[in-house]
Formats: structure tokens, C-alpha cells, sequence
């Protein structure tokens, strides 16, 4: 069930990272054009590109976790061996999970109440700001699907040995 999860949810997210940064590509360039054609460039689009790259650097950290790509992790656990090392991998992901909880999800979700209850509007876009916090919780869902499934990859791993 968790490996099906974790397909339907990559998927999810390559879909939003590729449309994010597909829209922030076409963002930044009608900006720069409208600044060469009218010599003005059109007003939401540097606040659109703001918003857009807040969604996608968040959505690809989670892509990283996925992917084994934050190194500073790895390091960490590659510098014991033995008997030490799998002790030293497990007390990372729980380091992680429980960062990403409190972090991703508990200040996420909490920036995201405070931005409804205050419901201010980004000037240029006309939305509300929430679409800035946002994407702390949506990615902290997809990195707690990921670190849970890495986990489990890794006690597997350490059984087999």
C-alpha cells in the first residue's frame, strides 16, 4: 500500500514541478518581453514568478527526498560503519520525520490558518497570500511519504544484512 502511495504520489508531484516550472519559464519570459516591447513590464508577473519559485523549490525538495538526493544526510550516515552505521541511519529518519512534522507540517499548516484568518491579498495577483505558504504543508506531506518509505527500505536492508 505505501509503495503504491508513493508511485501515484511521484507522479503527483513531477506533474507539479514540471507544470510550476513550465509556468514560471513562460512567466519569466513574458515579463521580459513586455519590458522590450512596451518598455513597461506588466505588473503580476514578478510577483507571480516570486510565487511560482517559492512552489517550486519547496516541491523540489521533496523531489530530493525521493530521490536520496540531500547528501548532507548520506554523509552523515556513511561516516560510521559496523554496527553503528544502521543505528546512526535510523536516528536520521527519525530526526527528519519529526522535523519535517514539526517544521513542514505543524508551521506549515499554522502559516496557512494565520494567512486565511488575516486573508490579505498579493497586490499585483489579486489572490490571497496563502498560495505563498502553501506549499510548505503540500511538500511536507510528499517528504513524510518519501522519508516513510525510505525508512522502511532501509530497516528491510538492515534485516537482509
Amino acid at each position: 500500500m505505501l509503495r503504491t502511495m508513493k508511485k501515484h504520489a511521484l507522479r503527483l508531484l513531477n506533474f507539479l514541478l514540471a507544470a510550476a516550472v513550465g509556468a514560471l519559464v513562460i512567466d519569466v519570459l513574458l515579463g521580459v518581453a513586455s519590458r522590450y516591447l512596451w518598455g513597461a513590464q506588466i505588473k503580476w508577473t514578478e510577483e507571480l514568478a516570486t510565487v511560482l519559485l517559492v512552489w517550486v523549490s519547496f516541491l523540489g525538495i521533496a523531489a530530493a527526498f525521493e530521490a536520496r538526493a540531500h547528501l548532507g544526510i548520506d554523509i552523515l550516515a556513511e561516516r560510521f560503519s559496523g554496527g553503528v552505521k544502521p543505528k546512526m541511519t535510523l536516528f536520521i529518519h527519525i530526526v527528519t520525520l519529526l522535523f519535517v512534522l514539526i517544521v513542514f507540517e505543524v508551521g506549515g499548516i499554522k502559516l496557512v490558518l494565520q494567512a486565511i484568518r488575516h486573508w490579505n491579498v498579493l497586490p499585483a495577483l489579486q489572490v490571497s497570500d496563502v498560495v505563498q505558504f502553501l506549499p510548505l504543508p503540500v511538500s511536507g506531506l510528499f517528504i513524510l511519504l518519501f522519508e516513510c518509505c525510505n525508512l522502511k527500505d532501509d530497516l528491510g536492508r538492515k534485516s537482509d544484512e
